[in-house]
């Protein structure tokens, strides 16, 4: 089976590139069907060719790449985003778990993302990027994030940031425990957590763990935060006066 994948980029030389490195790796698994510029062309060309696969720089002409994704019915491909160093950017795909490539796009990399959309499509596995894509357009358009995704080896969950009490890490693999007892376990370290969560409502109490100030009931002298349902989380010793004023500081 032959893919169909393209490319959706204002910058001629990216796309080139693009092209140049998928022809030279992939010929016999992948057909480059067509090329875009900006968000009508890309909306035009991903109706008509319907691909596997999609490249899609965040920022075109004409806007941002997420307005494609926001007039679509349905994201029935693997979506792979091509971006600079920006922030924002950057931030709604995460917050998306999404596969994002930067530029300058180093050519392993392009080879690993490639790669994995073509496992997903041979696996057959059903496709996680309209949840994300819509988180992610949600928090690049607003500013407001009210929702991270989460991946793990068989289901994407959908969070509400207001339902998560605090995340537990140990080594590579953080649980994400929320309110009604529930838990998700993904394999990321709690660096990852870090990142995805906003700075107003979550602080990094102790190495291990992250808190919603939200769910915080009392602090004991020994240094410990009580959560609701009596859920107890240490606070480092060596910053637990910091730590103590900036919980405090962010329940206000």
């Amino acid at each position: 089976m032959t893919l169909q994948l393209v490319t959706i980029d204002d910058e001629q030389y990216i796309k080139d590139f693009l092209i140049e490195e998928i022809e030279s790796n992939f010929s016999d698994r992948i057909k480059i069907a067509g090329q875009a510029s900006s968000i009508k062309e890309g909306l035009k060309l991903i109706s008509e060719v319907q691909p596997d696969i999609v490249l899609l720089d965040i920022e075109l002409e004409d806007g941002s790449s997420f307005e494609i994704l926001e007039q679509l019915e349905i994201v029935d491909f693997q979506l792979i985003f091509i971006t600079g160093f920006d922030d924002k950017a950057i931030k709604a795909i995460k917050l998306g778990a999404l596969d994002y490539l930067l530029k300058p796009i180093d050519e392993e990399e392009l080879e690993q993302a490639i790669e994995k959309a073509i496992a997903n499509i041979e696996e057959k596995k059903s496709n996680t990027n309209q949840i994300g894509t819509e988180v992610a357009a949600q928090f690049y358009t607003s500013e407001k994030k009210e929702h991270i995704v989460l991946k793990t080896s068989d289901t994407v969950h959908l969070v509400k940031l207001d339902r998560l009490m605090y995340c537990k890490s140990e080594g590579n693999y953080t649980t994400f425990y929320l309110d009604g007892q529930s838990s998700i376990l993904i394999s990321r370290p709690l660096k990852y957590a870090v990142e995805l969560l906003p700075e107003l409502n979550f602080v990094r109490c102790q190495q291990s763990y992250i808190i919603n100030t939200k769910y915080v009931t009392k602090f004991l002298k020994s240094g410990t935060i009580i959560l609701q349902d009596k859920i107890e989380i240490p606070v480092s010793g060596r910053n637990k006066e910091s730590i103590l004023k900036l919980v405090m500081s962010k329940m206000k």
